[in-house]
């Protein structure tokens, strides 16, 4: 039986003209080669490139690209004779998905990466009131288009299931190259916390500026490194002045994997405050390091921090509770470590390349 051609719609941003930028996508789309035949439809450029043994059609990231996208995948499936659709997302990618299920009759996965609902949060957007009340509608006509669906976590497991319940769902993280992480072997604790993320207000970064400029005053040595570039960027900067800690925040901009992981192997700890999330593959990263984490209960992160034994969990947007998480791990570098050494342990039961290749191919040829 020849391997099934499957057509990825969804708008992450690729950079194939600086490949070696992105292995680690050679490592998954590599994989996913081995049982099926992929081809991706996105953003980014070059228009066109074969590449780790995929296909990939990159669109500019424009006030036209979902037209042209939902165009072209029409033309691909065509051409190409694709077997299944997968949607990224079950927004716009759900929709332009069933649309083409319904006319081209293809098999259609939409996966669920975390909360819709709150997609209007990742990005000051223009007629935001019409698309919070578009969102849902869209989500459920997705869901209820869908042939299988995939989740992530239990929180988005709940999360669709309340709009589509009868469908074959499919349970596993997004691809995360932990291998590379679990393999290191000179992480240090040195005297710095790590955020790592795109700078934008869903991912809660004025929660942990004014909760580290509490720390400070006790913890004078420690610094805070955030890794990442988003619209925040320049509030974030006003926000560290205005709490006076401006000279102890550095500010690293995007980072390839490799340059995030050796900061990261080396920091204190690793904190992710956002206001939603999927899961936070930045947490498995760190915790792969033996580092101890901290993030606020929301989402899917319950799913990655066993509370009080690898890290801390608080309610989302409580500063004095992250305050005081900060000060009970900083105070107390034994904690940190044994916190860490748990966390590792979970993440290496619980994630591989492996697993992840292995549960893919089995949701796309059931």
């Amino acid at each position: 039986m020849e391997n099934r051609k499957v057509l990825f719609i969804g708008v992450s941003n690729y950079n194939l003209e600086k490949p070696e930028l992105q292995l680690y996508l050679k490592k998954k789309f590599e994989g996913l080669s081995q049982g099926i035949i992929p081809l991706v439809l996105a953003k980014g450029k070059p228009f066109h490139k074969k590449i780790w043994q995929s296909e990939f059609y990159l669109l500019p990231p424009t006030f036209f690209f979902w037209p042209l996208a939902f165009f072209l995948a029409f033309w691909l499936c065509l051409t190409k004779k694709i077997d299944v659709i997968v949607a990224q997302s079950p927004l716009a990618e759900g929709f332009a998905g069933s649309i083409l299920k319904r006319i081209l009759r293809k098999e259609l996965i939409v996966e669920v990466h975390g909360d819709w609902s709150k997609a209007f949060l990742v990005k000051k957007r223009k007629f935001s009131s019409l698309q919070k009340k578009l969102i849902p509608v869209l989500a459920k006509f997705s869901l209820k288009s869908a042939d299988k669906i995939r989740v992530i976590s239990e929180f988005t497991l709940e999360k669709a299931k309340a709009v589509s319940p009868d469908k074959p769902y499919f349970v596993f993280p997004t691809f995360t190259d932990i291998d590379d992480f679990l393999k290191e072997k000179n992480a240090q604790f040195s005297h710095f916390v790590l955020f790592v993320g795109n700078l934008q207000k869903v991912k809660g970064i004025d929660i942990l500026l004014k909760a580290f400029a509490r720390v400070s005053l006790d913890f004078p040595e420690f610094k805070l490194i955030l890794i990442g570039h988003g619209p925040e960027k320049e509030n974030l900067k006003s926000q560290s002045s205005a709490l006076k800690i401006d000279r102890k925040v550095e500010f690293k901009g995007q980072l390839s994997l490799e340059e995030t992981r050796n900061i990261m192997k080396n920091c204190y700890c690793l904190v992710l405050p956002s206001l939603s999330e999927g899961l936070g593959r930045v947490l498995a990263e760190a915790q792969a390091l033996s580092k101890p984490t901290i993030a606020s209960r929301v989402g899917g992160i319950p799913d990655l921090i066993q509370d009080g034994q690898s890290g801390f969990l608080f309610e989302v947007g409580n500063v004095e509770q992250l305050t005081e998480k900060l000060r009970t791990l900083l105070k107390d570098k034994t904690l940190a470590i044994e916190m860490g050494k748990k966390g590792r342990e979970f993440i290496q039961d619980k994630f591989s390349n492996e697993k992840y290749l292995a549960n893919y191919l089995e949701m796309i040829n059931t």
